[in-house]
């Protein structure tokens, strides 16, 4: 699915034959578009049919004329609480881009913070997209925040889950956010298929060879000049 002035890569691993980690592009009203990246915490069959369930509630209601991004996840907070066992929950970042004015808004339910990357003369500067509230089934009334973010031409935005930043090496010490964000300003020129393989690439030579035990996905992608210039 090609969002205008938009090129982007994604890659999905689940550590296990099927897992709880997804990942969505959605075509929206008035040339918006709906972007998301969760992760059910434990993993197998029993992750992914909760996070499937979640991504069609979450798409039908998305298709709704004038629904703000906040109740949204409000609603698909009541969806995981009512339908999960206690001890199961959701982190979601879920956003709508406007291509036209390269703006994001987005709700950050307890995810990982996905990363802007902004390249500039011989370095690069990072925003963090932080959490605007808790994940999603912990509380049938929690309240979701939503915020905004400008992208200009030649942003990148990398959005992942967890199982990048928490793969060990032989010693346990995971791979961590530092490591990520130096290897990202290295490489914040590079075309979004790069980026993920650069970082698809650094993490299992972190590990040394041993098997990732969480899922792990990657969303990468680079505003572009176009729909306004």
């Amino acid at each position: 699915m090609l969002i205008p002035s938009v090129s982007r890569e994604t890659s999905y691993q689940p550590a296990r034959g099927i897992g709880g980690d997804d990942y969505d592009l959605l075509a929206l009203q008035r040339g918006r578009w709906g972007i998301a990246i969760g992760d059910v915490s434990g993993k197998g069959i029993g992750a992914a049919l909760i996070m499937a369930s979640l991504q069609a509630a979450l798409k039908f209601q998305a298709l709704q004329p004038h629904l703000k991004l906040s109740t949204l996840i409000g609603d698909g907070d009541r969806f995981v609480y009512g339908s999960s066992p206690t001890n199961i929950f959701a982190t979601l970042f879920c956003a709508e881009y406007e291509p036209a004015k390269r703006l994001l808004h987005y709700v950050n339910a307890g995810h990982n913070p996905p990363l802007a990357l902004r390249p500039k003369k011989g370095s690069c500067e990072i925003f963090q997209l932080p959490t605007t509230g808790i994940p999603l089934g912990i509380s049938a009334d929690s309240q979701f925040a939503s915020t905004t973010f400008q992208f200009e031409i030649d942003d990148v935005l990398v959005a992942y889950t967890d199982g990048i930043t928490e793969a060990e090496n032989r010693q346990q010490e995971p791979w961590g956010q530092q490591r990520l964000e130096a290897l990202l300003k290295s490489c914040s020129r590079k075309d979004p298929k790069e980026i993920i393989n650069a970082i698809l690439e650094q993490v299992p030579t972190f590990a040394s060879g041993q098997a990732l035990h969480d899922d792990t996905t990657l969303l990468v992608m680079r505003v572009e000049a176009g729909c306004d210039d």
